[in-house]
């Protein structure tokens, strides 16, 4: 940290929390004018208004003078449902994505994460169906259920994030930096819709990685396509004798696979085992009974991270306390909570080392 005030990192903690100038120039007591100029550099805030300024936007006074943060521009990342999300909202969200950059980095430097082991398949050499396949027997997972997700991810690599709360709009987001693959998960979805979306978003990694190409309503069918083909197998939807399943029994099989009611509808209609009528008719059925939206019946506790929880208690193991962390990132504690699915940082206890290999055995 050095003695000068970084005007960028004044305009991303403003961003981080979807703010917007005049509501944090009132909250600040400080002039909207005023505050353009600390944003852009032409001025420099007085000590009260740099005291006033962290403490509306929730970050500690060195957080104003730590070198430039390495920030995600939004072309550089893929959205789920990109389309119902605001501009604010989205910058919010990349912005977390950057405070994640930094704790991978922080961790790395001092404990063996995972290798990445995450393909990437070149564009239109497969359909998305056919990668998905293809993905599961180079990861050896067959045509078994996949016990968990997002140990699933981690245990190859992936840098799985959950979001703030109060980003609740945004339901998942993914990127590649530096070689690293990132995933940024809504928990506050149901346990089912929460799978298919870390699913979803490796689908955009896998498949997505050049981030030149187009976006757009393409990009989310291939990405809804290998995921319903990576959780749900063909050969296994084909053998679970579903022909025009109605209602009660999409709500039986759906465990199986753990994944939403909708969902397990649309891919029977899509390879054929269910009929235009019946597929209307369940859909119809589904949603008047709350299933559009989600799970009336889910009571499993949502994935959550297995790495993350075994890192922060290994620091703790080391003597490393993990207010250490936020220190060193210039955040409070509880910025970092919000990407750990819960965790609270300071209630941890010593555990081993973490492990790809047993990541990949529980991922099942």
């Amino acid at each position: 940290m050095n003695d000068v005030f970084n005007p960028s990192r004044l305009a991303f903690a403003r961003r981080r929390l979807g703010c917007t100038a005049t509501f944090l120039a009132a909250a600040a007591e400080v002039s909207p004018r005023a505050l353009a100029y600390y944003e852009s550099g032409e001025r420099v805030p007085d000590d009260g208004a740099t005291r006033r300024l962290a403490a509306a936007l929730d970050v500690p006074l060195t957080f104003f003078f730590a070198p430039q943060l390495d920030e995600l521009e939004p072309d550089a990342a893929s959205f789920r449902a990109l389309s119902k999300m605001s501009a604010r909202m989205r910058d919010a969200a990349l912005a977390s994505g950057s405070i994640g950059i930094g704790l991978n980095a922080w961790l790395e430097e001092r404990m063996r994460l995972p290798e990445v082991a995450v393909p990437t398949y070149e564009r239109g050499s497969v359909d998305p169906g056919s990668a998905a396949q293809r993905l599961r027997f180079e990861w050896n997972l067959g045509y078994a259920r996949v016990a968990n997700t997002v140990h699933l991810l981690e245990a190859r690599g992936v840098r799985v994030f959950s979001l703030p709360p109060r980003l609740s709009d945004v339901d998942a987001f993914s990127f590649w930096w530096r070689g690293r693959p990132f995933v940024f998960l809504n928990t506050t979805k149901s346990y089912e819709r929460g799978r298919f979306d870390a699913i979803y978003e490796l689908a955009h990694l896998v498949l997505h990685a050049d981030y030149d190409l187009p976006r757009g309503r393409d990009r989310e069918l291939e990405a809804n396509r290998f995921a319903a083909a990576f959780l749900m197998p063909e050969d296994e939807m084909l053998a679970a004798r579903l022909r025009n399943a109605n209602v009660n029994r999409i709500l039986e099989a759906k465990e199986r696979w753990g994944v939403s009611a909708m969902a397990l509808t649309h891919r029977l209609h899509g390879l054929g085992i269910t009929s235009d009528w019946m597929y209307a008719t369940t859909c119809r059925r589904l949603s008047e009974l709350g299933y559009r939206r989600g799970e009336p019946d889910g009571v499993v506790a949502r994935e959550s991270s297995q790495l993350l929880s075994k890192a922060v208690r290994l620091l703790r193991e080391r003597g490393l306390q993990p207010q250490r962390i936020a220190r060193d990132l210039h955040v409070h504690p509880e910025a970092l909570n919000e990407l750990l699915f819960g965790l609270t940082m300071t209630t941890v206890s010593s555990v081993d080392l973490v492990d790809a290999e047993e990541l990949r055995q529980r991922s099942g």
